[in-house]
């Protein structure tokens, strides 16, 4: 067992993950839960999509992770929205494709465990044409960047180019991307709404743990592949969590501008 590996999986389901957590507190300030009622519909609606996608992923999971990179290039563009052109798509789609230019072999074989193949090549190739797209995008809006958001692409930069693809990933998600969103709900919450979130995420991490104590307990049959296992419980579980995740944040955006 990759010791590496299982670190990374706790660090992306315990930091990373929690910033998903929040997405009750935002459909309670949008009006989607008033009640009890409306908030069984919409932990209801909200584990269907999960379910759907899992099953979508287990039917055609080549398909499904072609739209998995990209739709995380849309909800990865998202931390730049307004600070760079078409929903900061570009920022989404460099940070996303970096790993397969530093690191394609490693990537096409993540990718191979994602669709239960020994390889991907068409997805690994899609992933560094949306580096590329994202990288040319970025500089037609040079003019925008400033020093900061420049620094912080030589940063991931670097981390791209020194890491392996996984630990690249976790240094993103769980250092930059959940971290501004987290900021950024919390910065608009009344001090009592605060307190419940610290308590949803809380009761989160212990679920998490939870589930991953009696997985590991019933898991010893998959020794052999249980690195492969990983891989696939982060980014399906991760593809799974990100499609109601984005559909929400896209609704509330919109409630906030009619």
């Amino acid at each position: 067992m990759d010791l590496s590996l299982v670190l990374a999986s706790c660090l992306v389901s315990l930091v990373g993950l929690p910033h998903g957590a929040l997405d009750p507190m935002v459909a309670t300030r949008y009006g989607l839960i008033r009640d009890l009622p409306s908030s069984v519909w919409f932990l209801t609606i909200y584990s269907t999509i999960v379910g759907l996608v899992i099953g979508f992923w287990l039917l055609l999971p080549s398909l499904a992770l072609v739209l998995f990179l990209l739709i995380s290039s849309l909800h990865f563009g998202r931390d730049w929205k307004y600070k760079v052109s078409f929903g900061g798509f570009g920022y989404g789609a460099f940070v996303l494709g970096l790993p397969a230019w530093t690191f394609p072999e490693q990537v096409e074989q993540i990718f191979g465990f994602l669709i239960f193949e020994n390889s991907a090549p068409i997805p690994t190739v899609l992933l560094q044409a949306l580096g590329l797209i994202g990288g040319f995008m970025l500089l037609a809006d040079r003019k925008k960047l400033s020093i900061l958001r420049l620094a912080e692409l030589s940063a991931l930069a670097l981390v791209a180019f020194a890491l392996e693809p996984l630990w690249y990933f976790v240094i993103y998600f769980c250092g930059f991307h959940s971290p501004r969103h987290l900021i950024a709900e919390f910065t608009t919450m009344k001090k009592e709404t605060r307190f419940i979130a610290y308590i949803v995420m809380l009761l989160l991490t212990i679920v998490t743990l939870g589930v991953a104590a009696v997985s590991g307990a019933h898991i010893e049959k998959y020794y052999e592949s249980i690195d492969i296992v990983l891989y696939q419980v982060i980014f399906i579980g991760l593809a799974a969590l990100t499609v109601p995740h984005m559909c929400l944040l896209e609704w509330a955006a919109r409630q906030r501008h009619e």
